[in-house]
C-alpha cells in the first residue's frame, strides 16, 4: 500500500477548513478531510531491475499530489505483519499513461526479486486477478479479485477531448475499487515466482457500467520503464518545448481553460498559492465555476489546484472567447528550472517551469501565482476585518428617529435580510397622526477601510400609509389610506470598535396612490418625504 504526504501549506489549509466545517455542523465532510490529512493511498508493486535496484511501480494519480519525498509504502504478510519504508522518491512519471516509478530512500534494495512480467499479450476470455488495498471506511484492506478479460485492447475517449482516443487498455471484470489504483493485474503462469505474472497495471473503472475495469498493458509499461531507466527523457529545453506546446494547445478554446491549466501546475505551485486562490474563487468566480470547482468529486488538493488554475486564467482573460497567448522566450536558470515568457495580447507574462520527476510543470505564473504569501495574508486580514465590521451581514435590525418632513418627527424601525450585495427588508414608521408600513429590496455596496465601513444602498419598495390631518371636526378630520411606491437611498456606517453596531441615514420619496379617493382636502399633508436616522445591530 502506498501513502502520500501533502505539502505543509496544503495541510494547514485543510486543517483550517476542517475546523470551519465542524463549527458549521458538517461532521461527515470534515471527517472526509481528516481522511485526506492522513494521506491518500493506493497500491503498487515491486520491480527489480537487472542491476538489482528496487523500484515501486504505481499509477501517477496515486502520487500526483504528494511532496516528491513524502511517500511511504507498506508491505503486509499473510499473518498480518507489516513493514513500512518511508521517504520514497519519485524518479519518473508519465501523467498521460498514468504510471509513476518510485525509488527506495538511501539506496535500499530490500527485495531480491519481483513479480514476473507476462511475456505474451492477453486474450479475451483469460482469467485475471486484481490485487490491491481498497478502502473500507478509512482502513485499507488487502483484496484479491477474480474476473476475465472482456476486451484485450480497447481505446477510451480522452476526458478533455472525447474525439481523441487514449490507450490501448485491457478491459476486464476483476474487482477494482478505490485504493486498487496502481496495483497489478495478474494471470496465473506456472513456473514463475508466486505462480502469477503481471499482465497490466489497474488504473480506472468505468462509471455507470458494471464490471468494466481498465489496466495498462505490459508493452506500454515496458516502454515507460525503458524511457525512465535506460534511454531517459529528452533533456533540457527540448522536452520543455513540447510541454509548452501542449500547454498552449489547450487555450485554443472559447470555453474555460482552468481545468487544462491545472494539469500543468507543479504541486509546489498549488501549495504556495491555494489559500489566495480559494479566496479569489469564492469572491470573484461566477456561480457555475464555483459549483464546478467546489461541487466536484475531486479531492481537496485537486480543488485547490483548480482554484489556482482559475486565478491564472482570470488574470489572462480580458474578454470572452479564446485567450490570445503565445510563447515569447525561454531562458535557462539551471537544468531543472527555466523561465518562460508568454505574450498575452501585448503584455509579457513571465513564468517559471520546473522539472518535477521528469515532467515539466509550472512553478510560478505572473504575479498572480508567484507564491506571494502577502496576497493571501491581505485577503485573510480583509475578511477578518469585514467579519468585525459585519460588512456582509445576514440580518440587520435598526430603530430611531423618522421625520416625515410634511408632519414632523416620529419613530421608525426596519428589518433587513442580506445576501451578499442584495437586501430584502420591512419597515414601519409612526408619526403625528400617521402610520406607514412597507417592504423593499435593493443593492447594498460596502466600501471598507481598516476599521470602518460605509455601505451605500438603494432600495425600491411599496407599502401602505394611513394618516389624518389631525382636526377635531369630523368634516375636517379626513383620513387617508394610500398605497405608496418609493425609492429609498442612504448609507450605513459601521466601526470595528463595536462589531455589529451601525448607524443608518436614509431618505425616502413616496409616490402616493389615494385608495379611498375622497374629496380633496387642502389641509391634508402630502407625506411624500421621509428622513430617518437610526441605530442598528447586524448579525
Amino acid at each position: 500500500m502506498i501513502s502520500q504526504t501533502f505539502y505543509p501549506d496544503i495541510v494547514t489549509i485543510m486543517q483550517r477548513e476542517q475546523e470551519e466545517l465542524k463549527k458549521r455542523g458538517y461532521a461527515d465532510t470534515a471527517k472526509g478531510i481528516d481522511h485526506f490529512l492522513k494521506g491518500d493511498s493506493g497500491t503498487g508493486f515491486v520491480y527489480v531491475a537487472e542491476d538489482g535496484k528496487n523500484y515501486i511501480i504505481t499509477n501517477y494519480h496515486v502520487i500526483s499530489q504528494s511532496r516528491t519525498d513524502g511517500l511511504s509504502v507498506m508491505f503486509e504478510k499473510t499473518g498480518g505483519e507489516q513493514t513500512v519504508y518511508s521517504n520514497l522518491s519519485i524518479i519518473a512519471a508519465d501523467e498521460e499513461m498514468d504510471i509513476a516509478l518510485l525509488a527506495f530512500s538511501g539506496g535500499q534494495n530490500p527485495f531480491p526479486e519481483s513479480l514476473a512480467f507476462l511475456e505474451r499479450p492477453v486474450e479475451e476470455g483469460d482469467d485475471v486477478y486484481s490485487a490491491g488495498f481498497p478502502g473500507l471506511g478509512t482502513a485499507m484492506i488487502w483484496q484479491l479479485g477474480r474476473g476475465m478479460v472482456s476486451n484485450a485492447s480497447v481505446r477510451l475517449p480522452d476526458r478533455d477531448d472525447e474525439t481523441r482516443l487514449t490507450g490501448p487498455y485491457i478491459q476486464h471484470t476483476a474487482q477494482v475499487d478505490p485504493g486498487n489504483s496502481g496495483g497489478p493485474l495478474l494471470i496465473q503462469v506456472p513456473g514463475v515466482p508466486t505462480g502469477f505474472a503481471v499482465a497490466g497495471i489497474n488504473t480506472l473503472s468505468a462509471r455507470f457500467r458494471q464490471g468494466a475495469n481498465y489496466s495498462i498493458p505490459m508493452n506500454r509499461v515496458r516502454s515507460f520503464l525503458d524511457a525512465s531507466l535506460i534511454t531517459k527523457t529528452e533533456p533540457g529545453s527540448a522536452g520543455l518545448e513540447k510541454r509548452i506546446g501542449l500547454f498552449l494547445e489547450g487555450f485554443d478554446s472559447s470555453n474555460a481553460v482552468y481545468y487544462h491549466i491545472s494539469k500543468f501546475l507543479a504541486n509546489s505551485c498549488t501549495s504556495e498559492n491555494a489559500e489566495y486562490a480559494l479566496y479569489e474563487v469564492t469572491e470573484k468566480a461566477p456561480g457555475p465555476v464555483q459549483n464546478e470547482i467546489f461541487g466536484s468529486n475531486s479531492s481537496p488538493v485537486a480543488i485547490m489546484s483548480h482554484a489556482v488554475a482559475w486565478t491564472i486564467e482570470n488574470s489572462l482573460r480580458t474578454k470572452p472567447g479564446k485567450i490570445s497567448i503565445t510563447k515569447d522566450s525561454i531562458t535557462e536558470i539551471d537544468e531543472n528550472n527555466y523561465t518562460v515568457n508568454f505574450l498575452v495580447g501585448n503584455k509579457t507574462v513571465s513564468s517559471q517551469w520546473v522539472n518535477e520527476y521528469g515532467i515539466w510543470r509550472i512553478k510560478s505564473f505572473g504575479s498572480i501565482a508567484a507564491g506571494d504569501k502577502s496576497l493571501a495574508r491581505k485577503k485573510a486580514e480583509r475578511r477578518e476585518a469585514n467579519a468585525k465590521l459585519k460588512a456582509f451581514p445576514v440580518l440587520q435590525l435598526s430603530a430611531g428617529l423618522a421625520t416625515i418632513i410634511e408632519r414632523g418627527a416620529g419613530f421608525g424601525a426596519d428589518l433587513i435580510i442580506r445576501s451578499g450585495y442584495v437586501g430584502y427588508g420591512f419597515e414601519v414608521c409612526v408619526a403625528n397622526n400617521f402610520f406607514e408600513t412597507g417592504a423593499f429590496n435593493g443593492l447594498y455596496i460596502p466600501i471598507t477601510a481598516d476599521k470602518c465601513a460605509f455601505t451605500l444602498f438603494l432600495n425600491i419598495g411599496a407599502g401602505f400609509m394611513v394618516g389624518t390631518n389631525g382636526k377635531g371636526n369630523d368634516d375636517d378630520n379626513m383620513m387617508r389610506l394610500n398605497l405608496n411606491i418609493f425609492p429609498q437611498t442612504g448609507f450605513q456606517f459601521t466601526t470595528a470598535a463595536v462589531p455589529g453596531l451601525y448607524f443608518q441615514f436614509a431618505y425616502q420619496y413616496n409616490f402616493i396612490i389615494d385608495l379611498l379617493k375622497k374629496r380633496e382636502n387642502n389641509n391634508m399633508p402630502p407625506d411624500k418625504n421621509k428622513l430617518t436616522f437610526s441605530i442598528g445591530y447586524a448579525f
